[in-house]
């Protein structure tokens, strides 16, 4: 039946038009007939509006608080795919956005689904739109406030219950781009041809149990603790049934203490970066740009703000979308060879190996030697000092570690400063003198 056209009985309406009606209200609120044996569970409120007791608004109530109606659209769905199925069926559109979202997800979850369906069939916009005896529809174009909410309302009108990833919030996979016409939705085509995300990609219940082990091995480089996983316990439940796909359950897994505790509390805000790029984009951090960018982010805005970026960022969207676990990237990637190499050395510096309290970025260019856990200079700044100890002496040797530091070197440690702030490190190592390179690896120590 069309879903389009509007339908209205009222007190005078005959059984015949109430049937009618009713035909159509299952059709645009359940979108299909009831079945036989649902039909038990709803039959005292089908009796009473076919006999006139009940107009269109007050059994469309009584008909979205059944558990004909909760079994199909709110049990095993995410509460934002709920939100979309109701507004859908109820008020004939989708979302509009963030504010109302926002606005009735907090309903759902402070006050329940009865108050969530009160607030919609008590609004101004369902009373002037169908009042108490229009059958709710697909409203015209018109009504849109932006070609985008229609088209958002277009997708979701042609989305039928078990159809189009029905897990998945259409407001979701349709910034993302995701194919969800068969039920299950599908990584964007630029991802298809790369067979790295492919073999990363999760879209089966078959694949999510090993896709939660690979999940761990990328983001906490290690599998959870039995004790941990407690604490973790409802996140992976609703990964395993799929409430929650990899990059929803990816977010909840880095705002978790279990992240928090491994890799920012304890660390510096620049290691913090470093770590979380690896672990969600694949790679380290591109330059003083973005790390000014990430860190302001940070400093100022939070953790959850912070990943809120990267799951947000096109880059992200591009490179993974919802359902690929995130991946050591292809050296094609990179932007420059020394940007390649520093991306290689934190893809191998694994949880408490190779200094994790230094950012990789300070010891890689001042040539330390982070292997084992504890950052030390290299061998050549240890033989030089022994050298100093044989010609000098023990006595001089004291004697120049108490002496206050002179004017000429406070000279060389400003002009050397002077070098390092507005140029390039590499760049500025490579044109210092054998005295200057002394004098930095000492200041590092």
């Amino acid at each position: 039946m069309d879903t389009h056209t509007a339908v209205t009985v009222d007190r005078n309406s005959t059984e015949a038009e109430r049937l009618t009606a009713l035909h159509q209200i299952y059709a645009q609120v359940l979108e299909r007939q009831p079945y036989d044996y649902e039909r038990k569970a709803i039959a005292k409120i089908e009796k009473d509006f076919l006999k006139g007791k009940l107009g269109v608004r007050h059994f469309i109530g009584e008909l979205v608080m059944s558990p004909v109606y909760l079994n199909s659209f709110y049990h095993d769905c995410s509460n934002l795919k709920f939100v979309e199925w109701s507004f859908k069926h109820v008020l004939g559109r989708a979302l509009r956005g963030n504010e109302e979202i926002a606005k009735h997800m907090n309903l759902l979850m402070m006050e329940g689904v009865s108050a969530f369906f009160h607030e919609i069939l008590g609004s101004e916009e369902y009373r002037k739109s169908f009042g108490s005896f229009t059958v709710p529809y697909v409203r015209d174009v018109k009504f849109y406030d932006s070609p985008r909410n229609y088209l958002q309302t277009k997708l979701l009108q042609h989305e039928n219950v078990g159809q189009r990833g029905k897990v998945v919030p259409t407001i979701y996979w349709q910034k993302l781009g995701l194919d969800c016409e068969t039920g299950s939705c599908v990584m964007p085509e630029e991802m298809q041809h790369n067979p790295e995300a492919v073999s990363h990609s999760v879209h089966s219940a078959s694949d999510r149990q090993n896709a939660l082990a690979q999940i761990y091995a990328q983001v906490l480089e290690r599998q959870p603790y039995a004790s941990e996983r407690k604490d973790i316990a409802h996140l992976e439940n609703n990964f395993l049934v799929g409430k929650l796909d990899v990059r929803h359950f990816i977010g909840e897994l880095v705002m978790s203490e279990l992240y928090l505790d491994s890799f920012h509390h304890g660390s510096s805000n620049l290691k913090f970066m470093e770590f979380s790029f690896k672990h969600l984009l694949g790679r380290t951090l591109h330059d003083k740009e973005e790390i000014g960018l990430y860190t302001d982010i940070l400093t100022k805005q939070g953790v959850a703000v912070f990943f809120h970026k990267i799951f947000d960022s096109e880059e992200y969207r591009t490179a993974f979308g919802c359902h690929t676990i995130p991946y050591v990237r292809d050296v094609k990637f990179h932007d420059s060879p020394r940007n390649y190499l520093q991306s290689d050395l934190v893809q191998h510096e694994h949880i408490g190996q190779r200094g994790k309290a230094v950012p990789s970025l300070y010891w890689q260019e001042l040539g330390m030697d982070c292997e084992t856990g504890t950052c030390v200079m290299p061998d050549d700044v240890n033989a030089d000092k022994n050298a100093k100890k044989t010609v000098a002496g023990q006595f001089e040797e004291k004697v120049e570690e108490k002496a206050p530091v002179s004017r000429s070197l406070n000279e060389e440690i400003e002009e050397l400063l002077q070098m390092m702030q507005n140029s390039d490190a590499r760049q500025v190592l490579q044109n210092m003198n054998e005295k200057q390179r002394s004098l930095l690896r000492d200041l590092a120590k």
